[in-house]
């Protein structure tokens, strides 16, 4: 077991385009203070979510700019990691706390490492261990993207989504797909259903669809398709038959007003279901919502056209785009980013929940042999300890070869 002496934590502003949640609310602040941590804010840090520094201040926090936190601050908690230019920032013995995505930045972490910086993922709790799960900040903030998700269709359709009209001339209910039954395709169905829309789902594995029926959702008949266990079969059954699934979905979305697809895989790229002539066929007016087409989904080394990557062969991160006649196809990108009080409020319990198990008599203690932290713990000692972040190391590593004499 290893112990550490960390006792200051530090609030940095996000510097990401568009970025406008903060890792730690004031109403926070307190209960991380009574962990015996001392919380720093570099000012401005919650501005966007309209979280200004004198509420901070009020709640027992200290302003320090940049340069000062990075000094004093054991802890460093963010949204996303520092941005590459900000490396250098990084010192031996720093915690950085963040929504990782290592996959997606393997250069970054080797250098973390390399530093000697400890990285945990907020975005990689192993949900399968209880304690693990007020940790989850991946599912938290899925929520909320699934939420903005239908919000953001019901903007662009030309319809409403409850019945609408008198009793003698109601017209029909909008009708909604929801591809893919996690936790942002959960509340995807949740919220259209509030909304008085007719709501189905397309999902294969038995427990996600259930949840989906739960909440009031009619499962669409996948002819051909068995119902699996879960993301392994899922993709056992994609990887041998992901044609005859995307042919399917193409006879199928033409009945509908409002697609939200969000069917992704633990550790691999998201599958393409829906090419763009399938898309093209719908009815004037449709609109498609991309969930997989965001920077979660993206691995690295990205290709120059990965912004296809997704469920949609149409859809790009952060855009809107007019497909046929019409048919208006949205990239989801980073939704939880446009609801910035709620993520920022929910993203700063899961760091609050760390924290916690982290916390001992004299400071936090990072140990990646305890299961909960095992799976979060990205760097450490110098070490590489992700997985699949290590095996894209080792490729490129080996692809650049020997260094010359």
């Amino acid at each position: 077991m290893e112990t550490g002496t960390a006792r200051t934590v530090g609030v940095f502003r996000e510097t990401v385009p568009g970025e406008r949640r903060v890792a730690l609310v004031p109403d926070v602040v307190p209960a991380v203070g009574r962990l015996g941590l001392t919380v720093l804010v570099e000012p401005g840090a919650g501005a966007q979510a309209w979280l200004h520094d004198e509420a901070y201040l009020a709640a027992g926090a200290e302003l320090a700019g940049h340069a000062e936190l990075l000094h004093r601050a054991d802890v460093l908690l963010g949204v996303h990691p520092p941005a590459l230019d900000r490396l250098h920032d990084l010192r031996p013995g720093h915690l950085l706390i963040a929504l990782l995505r290592p996959t997606a930045i393997p250069r970054p972490v080797g250098q973390w490492a390399d530093r000697g910086v400890t990285a945990i993922g907020l975005d990689l709790a192993d949900t399968r261990l209880p304690a693990a799960r007020p940790m989850d900040a991946a599912t938290s903030q899925a929520r909320i993207a699934g939420y903005r998700a239908v919000l953001l269709a019901a903007e662009r359709l030309g319809r409403c989504l409850p019945p609408w009209g008198t009793a003698d001339t109601a017209f029909e209910p909008v009708r909604v797909l929801v591809v893919g039954a996690g936790p942002e395709g959960l509340q995807a169905v949740d919220t259209a259903r509030r909304l008085g829309a007719r709501v189905q789902v397309a999902e294969l594995r038995r427990q996600e669809r259930a949840q989906a029926v739960a909440l009031g959702a009619e499962p669409v008949a996948l002819p051909g398709f068995d119902p699996v266990a879960g993301d392994l079969e899922l993709g056992e059954t994609l990887a041998d038959r992901h044609f005859a699934l995307s042919e399917v979905l193409a006879a199928v979305v033409p009945h509908y007003d409002l697609v939200v697809t969000a069917l992704d895989l633990p550790g691999g790229e998201p599958p393409m279901l829906l090419r763009t002539d399938a898309v093209a066929a719908m009815r004037p007016g449709s609109v498609l919502v991309d969930l997989t087409a965001g920077p979660a989904h993206v691995p690295a080394p990205a290709p120059a056209d990965s912004w296809a990557l997704g469920n949609l062969e149409c859809a790009r991160p952060g855009a809107t785009t007019l497909v046929g006649d019409g048919v208006i196809v949205i990239g989801a990108g980073e939704l939880a980013a446009q609801v910035p009080v709620t993520a920022s409020e929910v993203y700063a319990r899961n760091v609050l929940a760390l924290l916690t198990h982290l916390t001992r008599r004299d400071g936090l203690r990072v140990d990646p042999t305890d299961p909960v932290q095992d799976a979060m713990v990205v760097t450490h000692h110098g070490v590489v300890r992700h997985p699949a972040t290590r095996r894209l190391l080792a490729d490129a590593t080996a692809a650049a070869g020997p260094p010359p004499p």
